[in-house]
């Protein structure tokens, strides 16, 4: 079946230019659309990582539907680019994601970007058992961390069959940072729920 572009001919020229101009935007656009998508795809991931997939797509922290791998894993680039970078470059590279690291540092600063506002607080609320303030850790007066993986190493991808993104308490216990609070008389720091009461706790959390 031939297609026939003999019409072409009659056309005024500015219909012509109209129809060449538009045919290369839509090319373009075509094309960076589709290149970000397989980019952005987090079955691009899957095929090397099969199983940290997994405990991603099964997150309850972070679920499938609403955080990728994109928003924790790949660089994000500001609007207007930095006097030393190439316009084209740094363009392309916003709109196709090619970054894609496990850099810690990346990974905080997009802890960061998303939960901006967790650094500062007190006490988290809405907990049922376990109480943290982030302002006594992260950068605090005599906390000094300032790397939300420290803690929440396992956010995204947790090995254990209760998921949590809570610090576990053998990371609180490593060094010297909760030495001295292994104490039976020391746990209500943290846990607000009385160690005897926390299995009732967890039954009603389960039986839900």
């Amino acid at each position: 079946m031939k297609i026939d572009f003999s019409f072409y001919k009659d056309l005024p020229v500015w219909l012509k230019s109209s129809l060449i101009i538009g045919v290369v935007i839509s090319v373009i656009v075509g094309f960076f659309g589709i290149a970000r998508y397989t980019d952005k795809d987090d079955g691009l991931c899957q095929g090397c990582h099969p199983s940290i997939h997994a405990m991603w797509k099964h997150s309850h922290t972070h679920p499938a539907d609403k955080v990728t791998c994109y928003e924790c894993h790949s660089k994000k680039i500001g609007a207007f680019p930095d006097k030393e970078s190439n316009l084209f470059v740094h363009y392309r590279d916003k709109i196709i994601p090619v970054h894609f690291d496990s850099d810690r540092e990346m990974l905080n600063a997009n802890c960061l970007r998303c939960h901006a506002d967790i650094p500062q607080l007190k006490e988290v609320k809405h907990t049922r058992i376990v109480k943290i303030s982030h302002a006594k850790h992260y950068k605090a007066e005599k906390v000094k961390i300032d790397d939300c993986l420290v803690c929440h190493y396992a956010v995204a991808h947790d090995k254990f069959s209760i998921e949590t993104n809570r610090p576990r308490m053998q990371g609180c216990f490593l060094g010297e940072c909760h030495k001295a609070d292994k104490k039976e008389d020391r746990c209500e720091l943290c846990h607000f729920v009385k160690l005897v009461e926390q299995e009732k706790v967890l039954e009603k959390i389960t039986d839900k």
